[in-house]
């Protein structure tokens, strides 16, 4: 596992003991964070603002987005996105066009028929492994081009 150090000076206003006045003193901080590898050099994918901005348009396109990123959790990392399982009332064409559009974005990669995966880079699933999505994500993509 790789890590990023990131070091950064942090000013105080520290009281000095001697002559009882507010001075600025700079302090050394060293943040340490894992290194998540993605594949941003070969492929460039939309932030989550992004994708929702050019999707959303309605209430109900929100109530839409909200059930399919729903779908996806840390045990279902590929799941079945149909209409029929969809609580939210669209007509068919909608759903498929609205899908399709997140496809087009990367949001989503069709796994199969009705059956997609969410893309790590841009969204992940609360307590799942970014670094473990984001490798299959790749593998994915390989595949399908």
């Amino acid at each position: 596992m790789e890590y990023v150090t990131k070091n950064s000076i942090i000013t105080h206003k520290v009281l000095n003991d001697n002559t009882g006045e507010l001075e600025s003193k700079d302090f050394m901080e060293i943040q340490k964070r894992k290194l998540v590898k993605g594949g941003f050099i070969l492929m460039y994918y939309k932030s989550y603002e992004q994708i929702t901005e050019s999707v959303i348009t309605s209430n109900k396109d929100l109530k839409l987005f909200h059930w399919i990123t729903n779908q996806f959790t840390k045990n279902r990392i590929e799941s079945a996105i149909t209409h029929t399982a969809c609580t939210v009332d669209v007509s068919q064409p909608k759903f498929s066009k609205f899908v399709k559009q997140l496809v087009e974005l990367n949001y989503l990669c069709r796994v199969s028929r009705g059956i997609y995966r969410l893309n790590p880079f841009v969204y992940v699933p609360y307590q799942s492994n970014a670094e473990t999505l984001q490798a299959e994500w790749l593998t994915l993509i390989k595949e399908n081009t």
